[in-house]
Order: C-alpha cells, then sequence, then structure tokens
C-alpha cells in the first residue's frame, strides 16, 4: 500500500472508532473533521466571542495561551494567499467582519455564510448560525467587543485601537489579524457551545460542501468519484506534500495541463492531509529529526500510538549525566530478564497493538516554503517490527550505571558519540541538515533490518582512541561506543572480563587499564586532592597507535606510583601487579609478531572497560566479605 492510501485508510479507520473530532484538552492533538482546521491562541492572536442564550452580546476575551480553536475552511480559504483571499465560512480574521476594511472580503463572508445557513434544516445547528449572524450584522457589533475588552477609553482607526494600559501608558494594537471565535452561553441543556466544541455544527458544514460539489472525476487514490481538486493544504506552514510544478516543462508532451498528471479528490486530500497533520502533533506519533525533518509512525490498530512505541528514543533518557563515579560506573549489574525484553526498551506505555496489526513509518523534509519531500516510507508487519527491534536491542545495547539491565542508545545519543563536538553541558553537533540524514540512515537500518550504518561504526572506533577530545563526556562516548561494537565482524565481547582472551587489542586495553588504576589508586591516597589527569588518559592517543612503544613509556611514568602503592596500600598493589603479570604473559607469544606494535583496533576498549570492571567489582565483593 502507497504512503497516501495507507493515510487515507488511516483516517477512515478512525472515522470508525471514533477518533475523529475527539477533543480531549487542549494539550492533546484532535484528528480534525474534513473541511476544517485549527489554530493555537498565543494570548494575543484569537478573540472569545460570547453570545447569550438569546444572541445577545455577552462579553469578550483574549483567548489563554495554548488554547486551540477548531473552524471550518473551504477549498480556496484552507491555502488562501493573494491580494483578495477567500473567507473562511464563519471563523476568521476580524478585518473580514468589518465593511470599512474591505468591502470585497466583508461581502464575500456573508455570502458565504448565508448559503451555509440557506442549506440547514431547520434545528438546533441553524438557530446557533442565526444567532451568530445576528450579532455580527449589528451596528454595534464592533463597538459591544471593544468596550469589553478596552472599556469605554479607546481611540480606534479601523482596526488599530490605542488604549491606556495598567500603568496608565498608550498602547496601540491592530486586531485586524485576530481570530474571532464563538459560543454561546447555556446553548443546549444548560451546556455552553462553541464553534470549536459542536460537532453537530461541524457535520452540518461537511454536509454542506456535499451538496455542492462540482468538477466530478475519478480520483486516482481513493478511486472514488469526488470533486477533483487542485488545490491543498499546506501542512508546514505553506508546504505542501502534494503539489504540481507551476514549471511547463514537467509535464508538457505528457499532459495537457498540469491538473491531469494526477487528480486527486478533494475529500480524500483532506483525510490525507489532516491524518498528517494530526501525526504530526500528536506527541507519541510524531519526532523532530533536526532542521524541518519529521518521523512519524502509527499502527492499524493503534492510530494514536498510545503504546507509545518510538524508535528514535528507547526508555531510559538521559543516562549520561556526567556526575560519573568510577566505581559506580563499572560495578557488577546483574540483568533483569524483564528490560531485556522489547516493550521495556522501546514501548513507554502498555502495548496496545496486536502482533498481526500492521506498522507505518514515514519521514518527512520540508525542502522549501512550498514543497515537502517524503524521504522515506515503510509498512510492515508488528511480528516483524518487533522481530527487528529485539535483533537491534540485542546487537546495539550495553550494561549502564546505577541500573538493571542493558541499555539502547537512543539514535540521538549515537549520532552525537559518533559526529558531536565535546562542549561544556553536552556533545554537540551544528550541522542540524547532516544530523537528519544520520536520523534517516538509522531508521532505515533499524526499521528494515539491518545494521548499523557502516560509517557509524567507523566513527566510533576512530573516537575511541581520542580520549582527549572528550574531557567532559568521555563516558557518553565509551558507553555508546560499547553497545555498538561489542557485536561486530562475528566477534561478541562481555562486560566481564575475559582471562583467556589472547587478542592483541583486548591484552593491551587490559594493560593501559592497569597503568590508569595504578595511578588514580595512588591519587586516592591524598585525601582531599583534586582529580588528576593520568598519563594513561594523556598518552591514550599516542598509546592506541604506537602500543609496543607507548608500553614501555607508560611503564616508566607509573614506577614511582608503585613504590608509593606497594607501601601504603600492598594489597591493591599485589592485585594489579597480577593482573600486569598475567596480561604481559599472555601478550608473550605475540612480541615476535611482524603486527606487535601496529596500531591497535577497536577491540582495545572492551579490555580496558572489562579490566577496571573486574578491579572495583572485586575491591566491593572482598570489603563485604
Amino acid at each position: 500500500m502507497d504512503f497516501f492510501t495507507s493515510l487515507l485508510k488511516a483516517y477512515e479507520k478512525a472515522e470508525e472508532t471514533g477518533l475523529v473530532d475527539q477533543q480531549k484538552g487542549d494539550s492533546e492533538a484532535v484528528l480534525l473533521p474534513i473541511y476544517h482546521t485549527s489554530l493555537k491562541s498565543n494570548g494575543k492572536n484569537i478573540i472569545s466571542v460570547k453570545l447569550d442564550q438569546d444572541g445577545g452580546f455577552y462579553k469578550a476575551e483574549f483567548m489563554a495561551n495554548n488554547q486551540t480553536i477548531i473552524f471550518p475552511v473551504t477549498v480556496d480559504s484552507v491555502a488562501r494567499s493573494g491580494s483578495n483571499p477567500a473567507p473562511h465560512p464563519l471563523v476568521d480574521k476580524f478585518s473580514y467582519y468589518v465593511s470599512e476594511v474591505s468591502q470585497s472580503q466583508y461581502n464575500d463572508f456573508h455570502k458565504q455564510f448565508a448559503n451555509w445557513i440557506a442549506y440547514c434544516e431547520e434545528g438546533e445547528v441553524k438557530d446557533f448560525l442565526i444567532k451568530i449572524q445576528h450579532f455580527i450584522l449589528q451596528p454595534d457589533f464592533l463597538s459591544s467587543i471593544l468596550h469589553s475588552l478596552y472599556g469605554e477609553h479607546y481611540q480606534r482607526e479601523g482596526l488599530k485601537i490605542t488604549y491606556s494600559d495598567s500603568a496608565g501608558k498608550d498602547k496601540t494594537i491592530d486586531l485586524s489579524a485576530y481570530f474571532l471565535e464563538f459560543s454561546i452561553v447555556q446553548f443546549q441543556d444548560l451546556k455552553d457551545e462553541s464553534v470549536t466544541s459542536y460537532k453537530a455544527l461541524h457535520q452540518s458544514f461537511i454536509s454542506f460542501i456535499i451538496a455542492n460539489r462540482d468538477n466530478l472525476g475519478i480520483c486516482n487514490i481513493s478511486g472514488r468519484t469526488e470533486q477533483i481538486t487542485n488545490k491543498h493544504r499546506g501542512l508546514m506552514g505553506n508546504a505542501k506534500i502534494i503539489s504540481v510544478s507551476n514549471k511547463g516543462e514537467a509535464y508538457k508532451g505528457r499532459f495537457k495541463e498540469r491538473e491531469d498528471v494526477f487528480s486527486v479528490g478533494y475529500e480524500t486530500s483532506e483525510k490525507i492531509h489532516l491524518m498528517i497533520k494530526y501525526l504530526l502533533e500528536n506527541k507519541n506519533s510524531s519526532t523532530w529529526l533536526g532542521t524541518s525533518q519529521y518521523l512519524i509512525n502509527w499502527f492499524s490498530d493503534d492510530l494514536a500510538n498510545e503504546s507509545q512505541l518510538d524508535i528514535v528514543k528507547p526508555v531510559f533518557d538521559d543516562l549520561f549525566e556526567d556526575d560519573e563515579d568510577e566505581e559506580d560506573s563499572l560495578l557488577s549489574i546483574k540483568p533483569n530478564e524483564e528490560n531485556r525484553q522489547i516493550g521495556s526498551s522501546f514501548i513507554k506505555g502498555r502495548k496496545l497493538f496486536s502482533s498481526d496489526a500492521t506498522y507505518y513509518v514515514a519521514i518527512l523534509n520540508k525542502t522549501s516554503n512550498g514543497r515537502i519531500a517524503l524521504k522515506y516510507f515503510r509498512q510492515l508487519q508488528v511480528s516483524q517490527l518487533l522481530k527487528n527491534l529485539e535483533i537491534w536491542q540485542e546487537n546495539y545495547s550495553w550494561e549502564v550505571r546505577a541500573k538493571a539491565g542493558d541499555k539502547t542508545p537512543t539514535f540521538n545519543e549515537i549520532i552525537s558519540a559518533a559526529y558531536g563536538v565535546d562542549r561544556e553541558r553536552y556533545l554537540e553537533l551544528d550541522n542540524d541538515s547532516f544530523r537528519s540524514d544520520q536520523y534517516q540512515q538509522l531508521v532505515t537500518a533499524l526499521i528494515d533490518g539491518k545494521s548499523m550504518p557502516s560509517s557509524i561504526v567507523k566513527k566510533l572506533e576512530n573516537n575511541i582512541k581520542q580520549r582527549q577530545k572528550y574531557p567532559k563526556h568521555w563516558y557518553q562516548v565509551q558507553q555508546v561506543s560499547l553497545g555498538i561494537l561489542h557485536k561486530q565482524n562475528g566477534r561478541e565481547f562481555a562486560p566481564m572480563l575475559d582471562h583467556e582472551e589472547t587478542d592483541r587489542s583486548y591484552l593491551f586495553g587490559r594493560l593501559l587499564a592497569v597503568y590508569e588504576l595504578i595511578e588514580t589508586q595512588r591519587y586516592a591516597l591524598d585525601s582531599g586532592s583534586q582529580e588528576r589527569i593520568t598519563n594513561a588518559e594523556r598518552y591514550w592517543t599516542a598509546y592506541t597507535g604506537q602500543p609496543a612503544k607507548m608500553m614501555n613509556h607508560l611503564e616508566n611514568k607509573v614506577k614511582p606510583y608503585e613504590e608509593v602503592l606497594k607501601l601504603n596500600r600492598p594489597g591493591i598493589w599485589h592485585k594489579l601487579e597480577k593482573e600486569r603479570a598475567e596480561i604481559i604473559q599472555l601478550l608473550s607469544p605475540l612480541f615476535t609478531d611482524k603486527e606487535f606494535a601496529q596500531p591497535l583496533d577497536y577491540k582495545f576498549i572492551f579490555g580496558y572497560y572489562a579490566e577496571k570492571k573486574f578491579y572495583y567489582a572485586k575491591q566491593v565483593k572482598e570489603s563485604e566479605e
């Protein structure tokens, strides 16, 4: 099923399940009914006009911040532009209600409004509309609203209002672009009804549009007879996902007119665009990938993604806070089987989709002010999705500090560790376009059941050899790298120390950890001493590039610290010396190998990590005995 058909089916499924026009609160996204749009208040762009039961003026007030209104639109008004933009049928900018601003816009507004009222059958909806019409046609319509907003002391020029604020200072405000939203107090069974909340009103307008269809033809997406349109909603501002080029060379020779390229029904267009709009606005189904790129996803039986499955950001967020404690971060962690289950990593809520459902994921990118590109679209059975997620989790997870179980790094953590620059608070990547491309590569790999992109793997392999580049966030780079690299090239490494491993890079990594531990344990003898950079850290890059040469150099560097430990902490000294002797013994057969002095590969980090973990875990065990 193609992208547009999938969206159309999703909307029609939502109609069946009652998700359309379901208003739960101002913070929740609403899947709008067709031929309607929404607008969020910023505290100074919408005026709420309230009428009493008889249609008389009650009060007007500026709508509070973050409240959302829903109102009807037409094919001409939903993406209006130009010198004489078409009016919305009921709720619109203040300028459309005042003839002195634009007589033509005023006439168009009232003509369209009157046609809707004439279409309505007698009943509560028609009564609602007539009361609003009666009010906005009254001579004192404008003054009633302004008196309610500013009192009697104000001056106006058109819709520019000058008034005194609470401090007594004159302020001028232009109300022409403010929207007017109407409600009637205790309209129905003592319940207030507004244009936003009145669902019967919404259905009435839908019926009105359907009754006045023209230009009928076959929609190439739905296959149904509909009103064919070449005007489509914008989704990110005025940027559209369905559009035809204005340049004749794009279609001439095959089609007579640009509209002949692709026939889309107005109803189908509305359902597709409103479904995308909902998915973008719903916090559970949309993820910003940087710049103007978004990922949207949904299930055939969980359209709102209330299960909160998030492939971009698994649970256990913000693990890489820099309160790093060497001992605490490397203590032995007992795996929690429940945390190995797929739902525990990628699903934040309760699993509401079935295994035989279909999962859909797409990446949309705003390429210009007028165009949105579909960069990626996949659909697959949930059973396959869960299998791919499980494989991803198994291949790219590592134990985490002070947590039970393993942690799968988020896409952002992977990208930041691979390409980020170490700054005071975060690993930062300034190129949003590049970050977006990396997100797409990761999404594609995970959903399609492929391995981690090789470019990211190679970058992490390089980064772990350059510890000095990460003075603030080395722990994050290390942990992400361990998770991504521990199953590469047919080899698998575990957090636990393998005393029988003879890989050269692994052994040199163990030795580097011993050098570091000798020095840090010597520093620990000085009470109140400041944290110091060890020689192992200082010569880290050189050591990974020339291990044989730097091994001798570090041996000489740590000798003074060895002597102090022998005298003051002989137990610690003997443990570290035993580890060093074991490593040297395992390295001995390799001394004559011509590759002995070659640069280390990524496996050194696993020897380094395991050796330190072994040391700290043993220290804790002995202290508890």
